[in-house]
């Protein structure tokens, strides 16, 4: 589910950038309006097994698009998942910290349960130059700005067993992204 980390953070980060569309203004040389958007943020996708419990985790933040959140807690009885946006500050200044309700998959599972993850980030390296160029159906979208990568000290308390994860990717964001027009409406 999570162990594709690298592909699946593409598939959101793609997914988050279309989900809002900002008012459009004209490029200069180009055939139509496009809108643009600043967007900040972190991304890491964790993953790490303590006593027979496996946890993983993507974690997004996007000044842009909002904070989103996907957890995997198996254990040998049952899988318990959680997804979806959550409310924002779960990366603040070098901490994380977020308590969660984890849900079984299976019907005849144990009822809901509580995680909690936490940890502490720093950068890790110098930043790196963006420059994307996606074909999308409904034109290219042109992703350009920093990333810097993180080092990031991560554990989830989950079914009694606290798991230390290891985090790859792990990386901050400042990027500027052209998209045409509404390209929510045709997506």
């Amino acid at each position: 589910m999570i162990h594709h980390a690298r592909s699946a953070l593409a598939g959101v980060l793609t997914a988050a950038f279309l989900v809002a569309t900002p008012a459009a203004a004209s490029a200069p040389g180009t055939a139509g309006p496009y809108t643009r958007t600043v967007e900040k943020g972190h991304v890491l996708a964790c993953a790490g097994t303590e006593g027979g419990t496996r946890v993983d985790i993507e974690l997004y933040e996007n000044s842009a698009f909002g904070t989103h959140v996907q957890v995997s807690v198996r254990t040998a009885e049952t899988v318990y998942v959680r997804g979806g946006e959550t409310d924002g500050g779960l990366f603040d200044g070098g901490t994380i910290s977020r308590r969660l309700v984890v849900e079984p998959r299976e019907e005849a599972a144990r009822s809901s349960q509580t995680v909690v993850i936490s940890g502490s980030y720093a950068p890790a390296g110098p930043r790196e130059r963006v420059h994307e160029v996606h074909d999308e159906p409904f034109g290219p979208v042109v992703t350009k700005g920093w990333r810097v990568p993180l080092s990031a000290v991560v554990t989830v308390n989950a079914l009694g067993q606290r798991v230390g994860l290891a985090c790859d990717p792990a990386f901050a964001f400042d990027l500027r992204v052209r998209r045409p027009a509404g390209s929510v409406d045709r997506a």
